[in-house]
Parts: structure tokens; sequence; C-alpha cells
């Protein structure tokens, strides 16, 4: 994977003394977007854009007036030049962008972030700008990964313009935003949030000529490409120059070493059917977000008849799949296909990260209840080097769910404490004593109005896997049922996953029967999930429970 922030990290680890520009906000019609960063020195411009032109020209003629002064400095930029002119732009709009003198400064934390990006993770960016009268411009930057806790200078702001940071990250889009929590006539405070996020993997099983031609266009669109065949002579690192990885094994030995995640593109183009059905039966069940299978559309509706028989999958996995793969552009030759590949791909990734075609989920913990049976407040004792309610969250929050709410009732005040350093939203409900309906009531009221469903989480069950989490996450996309529900060997257990349209019913439950009911009352609406762990059907009530659960009793008083 390479990035503009892995260009930038190897020159400041260089002995080059350069600056970089970051376009901050934009009016009306501009060449690029905010985030744009550019590399330069006082003779030229390095790496990156600002969006050429122009703009590239006054932020080079501005670094070497900065290399002189040595001083940060804010630019504000027209476009609103006539036809006649020669030099000017006519897009109409305007340009801010920042010009970091002294962007070593910040090594520690671009190398942060390269790190989350090489584990797949994505985070934002905060630049703090801080202007006083007759002083030059200094300049704060903070790397945080999604849902990890945002540094208190950062928080302050953020809390004083009311702004939704899970939005604005779900959203992708950059925010620049003045301050007035700090602000007074000698001085200015900016905030630049920018989320950022990996490039999108794609992984191409097959090899051979399709496979080939699409490893060589697929980065130039912002994916990194990992190769997979079971075929030695096919997988020779000539044959795949713009490859992250290329992987010779069997192909479900293969799939087992590869992470396949809600940011994975998958195409299978392998020798021959019998081994594209082998590549699809051990993916067609994972978080990715795209799985396309080349082939003619009769062999599509073959296959997919075949999967559904075999119960490899169910009707709506198999729709979830692309095939015959590609958009129908006619085309005919090897590289005609593999464009028409790449622009699927293009437009699939655009309208789940853009246009809202990856539903939303948000994770509700209920952590409410008085532990009476467990003799003390079970969800602070140990549990694998943590605690049960840290242990719970921590699966949440590392999990797909873009939002994670804690219900606080008995105790709430040690609860909160122990969770102090992690980004969550917190409500108290009241009315815990009433039963478990009232803190999924209250949980309600805290779920961010765009989520698509909710995920409702024991806090005493910290011994479910993230894997298990991400299941029902995944089978919910893929689904029409707006009830799911994870068994193990035909049993029902925990956590569930409501769509966001039972809402008002879920307020209209009787208390004594809980949610039971809603289950009951919408049964041709439940979707079952089957885990292969039992762990969906225990929770740690009794100190007996948690000796034999975890073998932890010299913990217990």
């Amino acid at each position: 994977m390479s990035t503009i922030y892995h260009q930038l990290v190897e020159v400041l680890q260089s002995s080059l003394e350069i600056q970089i520009g970051t376009l901050l906000h934009t009016k009306g019609s501009t060449p690029q977007i905010p985030g744009a960063l550019i590399i330069l020195n006082k003779e030229q411009v390095l790496f990156g854009t600002l969006g050429g032109g122009l703009l590239e020209a006054h932020a080079q003629k501005t670094a070497a007036l900065a290399s002189l002064n040595n001083e940060n400095s804010l630019q504000l930029i027209n476009f609103d030049a006539d036809m006649e002119d020669d030099i000017g732009a006519i897009c109409g709009g305007s340009a801010l962008y920042a010009l970091d003198v002294n962007p070593k400064k910040h090594l520690h934390v671009y190398l942060k972030l390269i790190e989350s990006l090489h584990q797949n993770k994505c985070g934002t960016l905060f630049s703090l700008f801080h202007k006083q009268a007759d002083q030059n411009l200094t300049i704060e930057k903070y790397w945080v990964e999604k849902n990890k806790t945002l540094p208190k200078n950062v928080l302050e702001i953020l809390n004083s313009t009311q702004l939704n940071l899970h939005e604005i990250i779900e959203n992708r889009k950059a925010k620049w935003i003045k301050s007035t929590l700090h602000s007074d006539n000698n001085s200015e405070v900016y905030l630049f949030v920018e989320p950022i996020y990996p490039k999108s993997q794609l992984l191409i099983i097959g090899a051979g000529h399709i496979g080939q031609a699409l490893a060589n266009i697929a980065p130039l669109v912002d994916f990194d490409v990992t190769v997979l065949d079971n075929r030695q002579e096919m997988t020779h690192i000539s044959r795949f120059p713009n490859a992250s990885k290329i992987i010779y094994k069997p192909l479900n030995e293969g799939l087992n070493t590869f992470n396949i995640t809600t940011n994975t593109y998958i195409v299978i183009t392998t020798q021959g059917h019998r081994t594209d059905v082998e590549a699809l039966r051990n993916c067609i069940k994972s978080d990715a977000a795209y799985i396309g299978v080349i082939g003619s559309k009769r062999k599509s509706v073959l296959i997919g008849k075949k999967f559904v028989k075999e119960m490899w999958a169910t009707q709506e996995e198999w729709d979830f799949i692309h095939t015959p793969i590609g958009l129908d552009i006619h085309s005919k030759s090897v590289n005609e296909i593999a464009f028409s590949i790449i622009s699927e791909l293009i437009k699939e990734r655009h309208e789940l990260d853009y246009l809202g075609k990856r539903k939303k989920v948000s994770a509700v913990i209920l952590a409410a209840g008085k532990s009476t049976r467990m003799g003390q407040q079970k969800l602070l004792m140990p549990y694998q080097n943590s605690t049960i309610i840290k242990s719970i969250v921590d699966k949440s929050l590392n999990s797909s769910a873009v939002q994670t709410i804690v219900v606080l009732g008995s105790h709430k005040d040690e609860i909160k404490k122990e969770l102090n350093n992690y980004n969550v939203n917190f409500i108290e409900n009241k009315l815990f004593e009433i039963g478990m309906l009232s803190s999924i009531q209250a949980g309600l009221s805290a779920v961010d109005k765009k989520s698509d469903g909710i995920l409702v989480l024991l806090g005493d069950q910290p011994m479910v896997s993230e894997i298990i989490i991400n299941q029902l996450i995944t089978s919910f996309q893929k689904t029409t049922k707006g009830l799911i529900i994870p068994t193990y060997n035909g049993k029902r257990g925990h956590p569930v996953l409501i769509h966001s349209k039972y809402k008002d019913s879920i307020h209209q439950l009787n208390t004594a029967i809980g949610l039971r009911e809603l289950f009951l009352n919408n049964g041709k609406d439940i979707l079952e999930v089957e885990v292969q762990s039992d762990s969906i059907l225990k929770d740690i009530d009794t100190p007996e429970d948690y000796k034999r659960e975890f073998n932890y009793a010299d913990s217990v008083p």
C-alpha cells in the first residue's frame, strides 16, 4: 500500500527540507476537495496536488517566501478571473490552504497514521491552528483511530460546535471549524477534521490474463491489490509488478490467510468453474464489500442454483454476488473486460462509501443491571486482563458498528469511570429496575437517526467475539429481514440486531415480556444466523457462572 502519507513520511525521514500544503476549505467551484495534500520545497512540487494550475503556483510562491521567514500561514485564493484572463482561473470559487513549514514536528503523528492504514483501520487526522496577534501561526496535529479517545482540546472544540463527529467520519468529508471557545480579539483558533481511510483492498483470485490485466490498472484508482492463485508458474512477481502481495497457495488455504473486511473487494477469475466454486464457497459468507465471479449468464444461473440447493448460501447471500461480473460496456478483449470490472468496482465503492448503500448499525450495550445474584457489580469484575464491561465495549468499538452506546443504571458512576477513556455515548436509564426492556428503550434515544439497525449487546456477555458481532452485521447488510438472531445448534441467543423501523414498536412492548414480544409478533421478518460458538447462549449472572466460565475463583470474594 502506498499513499501520499507514505511518501510524506519517506521524505520526512530523509535529509530533505520540505513544506506541506493542505487544502482546508473551499467555496463554490474549485479544482480539488478539502484534505488534498501537497509536498513541496522552495523550488518545486515533489508529491501530491492541491488542484494544479493557479493554486499550486500560489502555494509554490508562498513556500519560497516561507523558507526565508520560517512561518506557517493560512492562505486564501480566489478563482474569479475573467474569460479573457490568460493566467487566472474562472471556476468562480475560493480555496483556503495551510502551509506547514515544519512538518517534521509531526512525524510521529504520520507514523501512527500509516501504522493504522497498514492494519486496515481508519481514523481522523485533527489539525489545530492557533493564531495570536503578531505571532507565528502554530499547528498541532493528532491522529485518532476510529472510536478511540479524543484529545481533550479537540473534544472541547467539537462539543462547543455541537458537530456530529460520527457523521463527519461516515460521510468521509473533511471539515474546517472556527472555534469560538478559545478565540478572542487577539487570537483565532481553528480545527481541521480529516477522516482518512485505508485504500480499498482488491483480492483477485485467479492469476490468468484477466486477473493480470485487472491487477495492473486497479492501483491507478486506489485499490491495494493482492493476487491469489494455486499455480506457481502464474504467481511470479514479474507478472504483477503493481500488486502489493502475491499468494501462491491452495485457494481455501490462501483465503484463510487473508483478512477479509468490509473494505475488501473480491474478484474471482480462476482457470475454471470448479475452482471458481471452491473460491466462492470459502468467501461467500465473509464481510467483503463486494464479491464478483466471472462467467456467462448461463454459468451464473447454474452455480447460483447449486449454491442454494446445497445450502452453501441463502438466496439472499447469492443475490449479493455480482455475476456475470463487470459493467456491460460490450467488452470483448481481455483489457476491455478488465476495464468493465474496474468500472463496476469504482461504482460499487462510491455507492457504499458515499451514497448510503451500506447499512449503518449502532450498538447498544446494556450495562444498567444491579447484579443482585452476583453480590457485586459484575461488569467491573476482571476478565482476560481487563474487565467484563471493557471487554464487550472493546469488541463493539472494533466491529463494523458505527456507534457504541452504553446504557447506565446501577453503579453508573463506577461504570462510567471504568470507561472514561473510551469513545462511547452514555445514556442513563433511570427506570433500570423495571427490567432489560427499559434499558433498550433508553438506548434507542441515543441512536444516531441515520442508523439502519440497532445491535443489542448484553454487558455481561464478554465471551461473544467480534467475529460473531460482524457476522450479524454482515448478514444484516445482505438481507431484507429486519430481525437478526444468532443460533447455535438450533438454539437462539444474543446479541440480536433489529432494524430501525421497529423503534416505535419497541417503545410499545409489554415490559413483562420484553423483546420476545417483538419477535413473536414479527416471526416472518426473522433471519436466524448460525454461528460457530455457544457463547451466544451464555451470560454471567452468578459466582458459579463466573468460576465455571473463566476459572477466576480467586477473584471472587
